[in-house]
Formats: structure tokens, C-alpha cells, sequence
């Protein structure tokens, strides 16, 4: 054959290509009209007519329920000349549809037509100045179509229903949508999915495109997922899940098709390609019949035929690089096997043998030992394929291929058998824990049966898995490991340096103007659903919750009504401002042992119990936590108390953690969220910053491990407060917990949070070379009063309380300046802080100016609007009458209103104002702000925000990272 007949015969078997007839057709779970004997969530699953999957999981512990729409549609699906077509969608299916999001749809239909054909022109256009002018097009007859629309309608309705949590996901195999409504809304939420999937418009288009393109920004600053692609692009190199980012190319996302857009839909947003799971309080029967109403009357298709591509195997190890100022990283990956492969599940526990987060060989031999700044594992596997990923951070002075190395020793630990069944009956017994864990959430819950329909998995295969799980063995484990472990693998490295940035320009077109008071009929329609009114749940001692003195300090105990697990925490009002190195102290104890056990043996001892214990370290606060199995609650607290009594710290630890910390501070230097938050901190507090007040690389060198050792045993010399959820008694769980002492220290007052307060506006600006900018936006506020807490709601939630609040809708929906942007009134936590005015944004670096000084102004002299006000006023009532607290919730929420002053559930006082709240109110708690300076913080490339015009809103001040930064 000659290399030309080769080359092409390469070609064709690397297309995709259509499966045989018996293999595409779609794969539908089996209905089930009653629940499987051992599913613990009593799912049922049901079809309409028209294909459509029905899941169904009642759960009455709250007056809610969880929903997500599931589309067998990703970026696996995209046209190879439209990448990011299913995430666009994604965006787009937010916009309305022929009823709703419109005033009159007859009327912008031809606006939008032209549109669409000014697209198909942009799409075929290689010269800019046709562009351009094709773009003044769009740009004049958007004007026109903009007149009939009512942006942000869903997310408006929603809020007034009391809807939360309302967003879309997109990934290679599907498209979901979210969200979680009060129960008494099943039928307003019915009317508004049917109708927004099978009569969607895709208005707004324009400045959608560049929400996507902002979206896009971001990944570009998000060094994780630069060597996630990288590596895909290795494992995958035929394949749509290597070859075609979610988010698509930058060329095709700026030169989009309405047209294929259409295409994509009408091809895959189908019913029979769909399934709809709720898990929630809802009467099985009546939700049955609500869809079918609803959603019966959507029309099936014939499925398009599915594709295969070609999965070429790596033949040696394979390697790439990226670069990105961020800290280094390696990842490697094996090709394994796709989900439902009888090797599945001993992949799954090879995982966990190999990084379970506590007793792994990786987090033992690697970790614990500190051998490297991080690493760990995790198994994809996809509908089509699957690998198996190692990652690992090198420490300081540590090479990337130093990492790799420890990482493949690692793995020959696994292939060479050094792990027991015992190690396995452990695994077992944490994924135990999760699974009620899981049940115990709704969102879980309904994860679970979207991620069966995705993964074409059937139902009782789902329920089973742990049952599956049970029955690998060590012989599995090895059997995988040496099939699949092999020399064949793909590696990436991130190292550090400088970015390629794309150049992007600011595109010219006209705001959308947001008229107050536009709604459509059908919205009016959609809001006057009838429904019954829920009532308030509130939280009431002796029944909800106890309250029991002790000699250590007060016990908050609930019941746990859904399972046997159990958490139980201890609060100690101390702190790194109290004992300077009381967080150096804890991070130490958790690389340690206890007693005669040394710290690879206690924690695979706790790991063998299905229990977790873990410490928290803040300013003025410590905490330790334990989780796990009722039944094991007795030997858990052993173990805590004796690796608080006696830790055994090994000889060179500290000298390790004190290495690893030191290197840390450098990459933090590198992360710019890390930076951001730095730079903020500054911004606020000034030299009180908590940033600046971490240990330098000095003192940490100048650690002692005995003075760390006594903080360490001295911290339950402490008083402290104690909150147990679980099955025993207030009175049982008092005895467990008592020590035998009778007197305890005092801990040390509290100290207030204040922030600065300039007597201008003032900037504060870092450079790093970054597509996007960071903004903050901060304004110090009156100590907390709680008899002023319904002002700060209602001023927060009318800020920024979701998609259809003042700052999202006027930055992002209005003028596309940013993707994300938010804002709200943050109240202090404790008695005697101050609260705080906060804004913030992520947008593209020119349009920092504009987006920055639009966002101080909403929030020093927001705009009142009766029409908003009322969707701020419903939400904030919903809220109240159908979010009650969760059962693990009710301790920590009784102890934070005793911080703040209070005694008792505060919310029934709250709730009457909150109903009787006006417009004048809200206006007068406003009018503080106007004309009050602001710090405004900026993290962003030097030569593309544009300084000058930042001066515009304030002395500019360039801050280093050596003047944000101790160390």
C-alpha cells in the first residue's frame, strides 16, 4: 500500500462512524411501577408515551424537591465545525421560548430570523471587514427584537416561587438542568419546563455569546483544567472527549450558527432521548399524572444514529507539557475500560486502595509520609471509554520527574500486593457510610438516577454497586492491575512559566435595555398557579433539638431520623490570634499517630471503623469533628482522645510539614484566587489582614515539635461547646464525651472583626498574566444588630440574590460585561462585628473599567423598582416557608445565633417583618451607601485593563506580592 493509501485508509478509520442498527438504538432503563426490594431511595421509574423517563424518589423529610432535566446530549455530540454547541444550548434554554421571556413572540419572530440569517452570513465570513459590517447588522436588528423581550424571565418566575438553586450542566455525554422547588409548586414548575423544552427561542443571542466567550476566559486562567485538556488530548486523539472541549474552540465559540444550534436541538432534545428525576416530598400518583399532563403531549423523533470513533491505545509511555504560572503538576493516565464493564468495580476499588483521602498507599506512602506536597487518583469511566489518572504536586526543590517516580513506585506497591482484604472490607465499609450519606440529600439522590440514565446504566445495576463492590477480592484487584497498569500510559506536565495570552478585543454592540414592570402572559399565567400555602417550620427546644449543661461547656444535641450516622463536634473559642501557632499545632497532629500507634496505623484504624475525625484552625476559633457509624461512636472518640493525650509526632514530621508549607507559599503566590483573596484582605483590613499575619517561612523553621506537642494536649484543657446529631441520647452521648475533669480554662475574649475605612475610593490593582480580571468590591457597614437583620436580607437578596437580581441582571444579562457577577450585604458572624457592602466580578480584561465602575454604582445607588422589590419580598417569604433547617443543620445554627447575641430560633420575629417589609424601607436602609467611599480590589494583566481609566474611579495603588504576602 502507498503511503497516500495509507494516510487515507488512516482517515476513515479514524471518522466516526454510525453503529450497526441493533446498537444504537436507544438504550431506555426499564420501568419499574414499584420500588426494587433493596433500593433504599424507593425509586420507581416510569415511561410516557411520547419516550419520555420518568424517576421518582419520594423523600418527606423537607417541603422540597430536587429536579434535574437529563438530556443525552454533550459536547460529545457537538459538530466538528461547532464546537461547544451542547454548552451554548445549555445557555440558551434559559432565554424562553415562544411564550415565555417575550411580549409578543409574532412580533419578534422576524428580528429574530434575520438574525439567525445574519449568523449564517457571520459563519461563512473570513474577511473582518465583512464581518464587521455583518456584526452592524446583527447588532441594529437586535436592537429591534430586544423591544419585545423580557430577559431573565425563567429565573424571575422561579425566584417569586421560591425556587433555589436554578443552573445547567454540561459535559461530554449530557446536558442537565437544575433546580429545587417548594413542594406546593409542582404544577408552576411543570408549566414552565414543558413549555421551555418544547418551544424554546433562542433570544438574546448576541450578548449570550459573549457570556459563553467569558466562560471561556475563565478556563483560560484555570491551570487545572489546562493540563485536564492537555491530557484528554493525549488519551483521546480521535476521540470527541479528547478532541473537543466542552466549552469548544475559541474560534467556533466566536463564530457561532444559530442554525446548527437549531439543528442540535430538534436533533437530541427529544423525549425519548430525556428523563426527568425528582426526589423530594411529593405523593408518587399525583406526580405521575402532573408530568403526564405536562409533558405528555411533547412529540417523540426517531434518535439520530449514534457514533463510534476509533480509541487508539497509547503503544509507550506518551508525553506533553504545558505552562501556566501556577504551581507544577504531573498526571498520568491509563486507558482502562468504559462504565458498565465487568472490570469496572475492581477498577473502582483499586482506586481506593490506591487514594481513599486517609489510608491509601498513596496517601500513606506518599502524604503521610511527605514524600510530595499532594497526590492522589481517580478513576473516569464514560459511556464510550475510560482511564485511570494519578496526579501528584512536587515539593520544593523536587522535580517533576522526581514526583512521577514516587507516583510509579506507588503503583508497583499495588501490582506487587501490598495491601490486605482487610484493606478492602474497609473500603467497603466507607462507601457504606457515604451511600446513607448520600441519601440523606435530595441533590444526591437525584444525581444518582440522572447518572444511571446518562451512563445507560440499569436501575438495579445502580443499587447494587455496593453489593457488587463486596464481592471483589485482592486476586480481582491484582488480575486489573497487571491487565490495565502496563507501560502503555499518557503523562502531562505543568510547568511553570509565562502563558500564550490570546488577544481578545471588547465587542461593540448595544446594551439590552431592561424595562421594569415587562412580563409576559404566560408568566402572569404561570405565577397565579394555584397552590397551596406551606407554613413556616421552626426550630423549638425540647423537640428539635436539647440543650445540656456540662462541666466542658453545653451540649446541642438533635436526632438523626434517617440513618445511623452520626457527627459530633467539638468548638473551642481559640485561635492562631490566641496561641500563635495553635493551626501549626493541629495541621502537625494530623501527620501524626496516637500512643503506640504510629500515624499510618491510627488512621487506617479509623479508617477500618468507616469514621472520620478532623481539625479546623481559624483566628479566633479551633474545631475538631467526627463522623461515622453510631455503633462505632465509642471507639472513634478513643481514638481522639488518645491522639490528643498522647500524639505520636515521628522524628523528622515536622521537618517534612515545615518543607512542604514553605514550598506551598510560594505556589500560593502563583494561584490567582489565592492572590485575589490576598490582594482583598489587604484591601479590607490592612496590615490585620489574616493573610499577612500566617506564619512566615521563619517562624515556621523556628517550630519546636514538643512546644507544638503541648497545644496539641493543652487545647481540651479548654471550655468548649459540643453538637451531636445521631441516635443516642443527649444524656449517653454526655457520658461518652466526659474526660473526669471538673474545672476547665477560660478561653480568651473575643475580638471584633473591624475593617478600614478610607475617606475616598480607592484602588488597590496586582498585575498577573491572566485572560480575565478579578474584582472586589468592598464597603465596611454598622456593628451587627440583630434587630436590623431583615434589612440586611432584603437588601442582600435584592443585590445579588440569583439570575434575576439587580447586579446579574444589569452586568451580565443587560451589557455582557462579566460571567460572573454578584454582590450582597454580608452581616458579622459574631456580636460586635461590623458588617460589609461586597460586590464582585470575573470579566474579560478591557472590560474590567467599565464592568468595575458599573458595579460600585449599583451598589452605592442601586435603583429601586417596585417590580423587583416584589420578586425580592416573594423570594424572601418562600424562603422562610419552605427551606426549614435540616436536621443536621439545627446544632451549628443554634450555636451561631447564640454568637450573634440571640437565644432561641429568631426567625418567626424575622418572618413577621419580613412580611410587612416595604420598598420605603429598603430605600431608606440604601440611601446609606450613596456617596460612601468603597475599596475596590483588582487582580489583572497591567497592559489590558486599562489603568487610566480605572484612575477614573479612584487613586490607583499597585500592590506586590511581596507587600500582600508574609512571606
Amino acid at each position: 500500500m502507498t503511503p497516500m493509501l495509507r494516510a487515507a485508509a488512516l482517515t476513515l478509520a479514524l471518522l466516526p462512524r454510525p453503529l450497526a442498527a441493533q446498537d444504537w438504538m436507544p438504550k431506555l432503563p426499564q420501568v419499574l411501577p414499584v420500588p426494587l426490594a433493596a433500593d433504599a431511595t424507593r425509586t420507581t421509574i416510569h415511561r410516557l408515551a411520547n419516550g419520555l423517563t420518568i424517576y421518582l424518589s419520594p423523600n418527606s423529610q423537607e417541603p422540597r424537591v430536587s429536579a434535574q432535566i437529563a438530556v443525552r446530549a454533550g459536547s460529545k455530540h457537538d459538530p466538528a465545525d461547532s464546537t461547544g454547541m451542547a454548552h451554548y444550548l445549555e445557555h440558551m434554554l434559559f432565554k424562553g421560548s415562544t411564550a415565555l421571556g417575550t411580549m409578543d413572540h409574532l412580533k419578534e419572530k422576524p428580528h429574530l430570523d434575520r438574525i439567525s440569517a445574519l449568523y449564517e452570513k457571520l459563519f461563512l465570513a473570513k474577511e473582518p471587514a465583512e464581518r464587521a459590517r455583518i456584526y452592524k447588522e446583527i447588532d441594529a436588528e437586535n436592537i429591534q427584537a430586544t423591544k419585545f423581550a423580557v430577559p431573565n424571565e425563567i429565573a424571575k418566575a422561579y425566584r417569586l416561587l421560591g425556587v433555589q438553586g436554578l443552573n445547567a450542566y454540561t459535559s461530554d455525554e449530557q446536558t442537565v438542568y437544575v433546580c429545587d422547588f417548594p413542594a406546593n409548586r409542582a404544577e408552576a414548575w411543570a408549566k414552565l419546563e414543558s413549555d421551555r423544552f418544547a418551544n424554546p427561542v433562542f433570544r438574546l443571542f448576541q450578548t449570550e455569546i459573549e457570556t459563553v466567550y467569558e466562560e471561556k476566559n475563565r478556563s483560560m486562567d484555570n491551570a487545572q483544567r489546562l493540563i485536564g485538556e492537555e491530557l484528554e488530548k493525549l488519551l483521546y486523539k480521535v476521540h470527541p472527549y479528547g478532541q473537543q472541549t466542552t466549552l469548544g474552540s475559541i474560534e467556533h465559540l466566536k463564530n457561532p450558527s444559530l442554525k446548527k444550534m437549531y439543528e442540535f436541538y430538534n436533533k437530541h432534545y427529544i423525549p425519548n432521548n430525556m428523563a426527568i428525576a425528582l426526589s423530594g416530598d411529593f405523593d408518587r400518583a399525583e406526580m405521575l399524572a402532573l408530568l403526564q399532563r405536562y409533558f405528555g403531549a411533547w412529540k417523540a423523533k426517531p434518535l439520530p444514529p449514534a457514533l463510534s470513533w476509533a480509541l487508539p491505545k497509547p503503544k509507550t509511555v506518551e508525553r506533553s507539557e504545558v505552562k501556566y504560572e501556577a504551581e507544577e503538576q504531573a498526571i498520568t493516565a491509563w486507558p482502562t475500560v468504559a462504565g458498565g464493564h465487568a472490570d469496572e468495580d475492581a477498577l473502582v476499588v483499586l482506586d481506593m486502595l490506591m487514594d481513599n483521602a486517609s489510608s491509601g498507599i498513596i496517601n500513606l506512602k506518599l502524604v503521610q509520609e511527605q514524600k510530595v506536597k499532594g497526590a492522589g487518583s481517580w478513576p473516569s469511566m464514560r459511556n464510550d471509554a475510560g482511564a485511570w489518572h494519578m496526579w501528584v504536586l512536587p515539593k520544593q526543590g523536587q522535580t517533576l520527574e522526581q514526583a512521577e517516580a514516587l507516583l510509579m513506585d506507588a503503583v508497583e506497591s499495588l501490582k506487587r500486593g501490598e495491601f490486605t482484604e482487610e484493606d478492602i472490607k474497609a473500603i467497603i465499609t466507607n462507601f457504606e457510610v457515604g451511600e446513607k450519606s448520600r441519601l440523606e440529600s435530595n441533590d444526591a439522590r437525584v444525581s444518582m438516577l440522572v447518572n444511571s440514565f446518562v451512563g445507560l446504566e440499569p436501575w438495579a445495576r445502580t443499587i447494587e454497586r455496593l453489593d457488587r463492590l463486596r464481592r471483589v477480592t485482592k486476586a480481582d484487584v491484582l488480575r486489573v492491575a497487571g491487565k490495565y497498569l502496563g507501560p502503555e500510559r499518557v503523562v502531562v506536565y505543568r510547568r511553570n512559566g509565562k502563558p500564550t495570552l490570546p488577544s481578545i478585543t471588547k465587542p461593540q454592540f448595544t446594551k439590552v435595555e431592561l424595562q421594569d414592570g415587562r412580563e409576559s402572559k404566560f408568566f402572569a399565567d404561570v405565577i397565579a398557579t394555584p397552590a397551596k400555602t406551606l407554613q413556616p417550620k421552626w426550630v423549638v427546644e425540647g423537640r428539635d433539638y436539647t440543650i445540656t449543661p456540662l462541666p466542658q461547656g453545653r451540649l446541642y444535641a438533635a436526632k438523626n431520623p434517617m440513618n445511623d450516622l452520626f457527627s459530633l463536634s467539638f468548638s473551642f473559642d481559640l485561635g492562631g490570634k490566641h496561641q500563635r501557632n495553635l493551626c501549626a499545632a493541629l495541621d502537625l497532629l494530623d501527620l501524626s499517630g496516637a500512643g503506640a500507634l504510629t500515624a499510618e496505623q491510627f488512621k487506617k484504624k479509623l479508617y477500618s471503623l468507616g469514621s472520620s475525625i478532623n481539625s479546623s484552625c481559624g483566628e479566633q476559633e479551633a474545631g475538631v469533628s467526627l463522623s461515622g457509624l453510631d455503633e462505632n461512636l465509642w471507639p472513634t472518640l478513643e481514638l481522639m482522645t488518645q491522639r490528643f493525650a498522647d500524639p505520636n509526632i515521628a522524628t523528622d514530621t515536622l521537618k517534612k510539614m515545615v518543607d512542604v508549607w514553605i514550598g506551598a507559599h510560594q505556589d500560593n503566590k502563583k494561584e490567582p484566587g489565592y492572590v485575589h483573596a490576598a490582594l482583598g484582605e489587604w484591601a479590607h483590613r490592612g496590615k490585620d489582614s489574616s493573610i499577612l499575619d500566617q506564619l512566615t517561612d521563619a517562624e515556621l523553621g523556628a517550630l519546636k515539635t514538643e512546644q507544638l506537642r503541648g497545644l496539641i494536649k493543652g487545647l481540651f484543657d479548654y471550655k468548649r461547646r459540643v453538637a451531636y446529631v445521631g441516635t443516642r441520647s443527649p444524656g449517653e452521648v454526655g457520658r461518652l464525651i466526659d474526660d473526669g475533669r471538673k474545672s476547665y480554662k477560660e478561653p480568651p475574649a473575643y475580638k471584633p472583626m473591624t475593617y478600614l475605612k478610607p475617606e475616598a475610593t480607592r484602588l488597590l490593582f496586582t498585575h498577573r498574566d491572566m485572560v480575565q480580571s478579578r474584582v472586589g468590591v468592598f464597603s465596611p457597614d454598622e456593628v451587627l444588630d440583630p434587630e436590623h437583620a431583615v434589612d440586611y436580607q432584603y437588601f442582600g437578596s435584592y443585590l445579588g440574590g440569583g439570575m434575576s437580581s439587580l447586579i446579574f441582571q444589569e452586568v451580565r444579562e443587560a451589557r455582557s460585561l462579566a460571567y460572573s457577577a454578584g454582590g450582597g450585604y454580608a452581616s458579622g458572624g459574631n456580636k460586635g462585628d461590623e458588617n460589609a457592602l461586597h460586590g464582585s466580578l470575573g470579566c474579560q480584561a478591557d472590560k474590567t473599567a467599565e464592568a468595575t465602575e458599573l458595579l460600585q454604582r449599583l451598589m452605592k445607588e442601586p435603583p429601586l423598582s417596585e417590580k423587583r422589590f416584589t420578586e425580592t419580598a416573594k423570594a424572601i417569604e418562600e424562603g422562610y416557608r419552605t427551606d426549614p433547617l435540616n436536621f443536621r443543620s439545627i446544632p451549628g445554627a443554634i450555636m451561631s445565633w447564640e454568637d450573634k447575641g440571640l437565644s432561641g430560633d429568631p426567625r418567626p420575629k424575622r418572618f413577621e417583618r419580613a412580611l410587612q417589609y416595604k420598598l420605603t424601607d429598603l430605600g431608606l436602609f440604601a440611601a446609606r451607601f450613596k456617596g460612601r467611599p468603597l475599596s475596590i480590589h483588582i487582580l489583572g494583566h497591567r497592559d489590558r485593563v486599562g489603568l487610566d481609566k480605572l484612575k477614573e474611579l479612584g487613586p490607583v495603588e499597585e500592590k506586590t506580592l511581596e507587600q500582600i504576602f508574609p512571606y
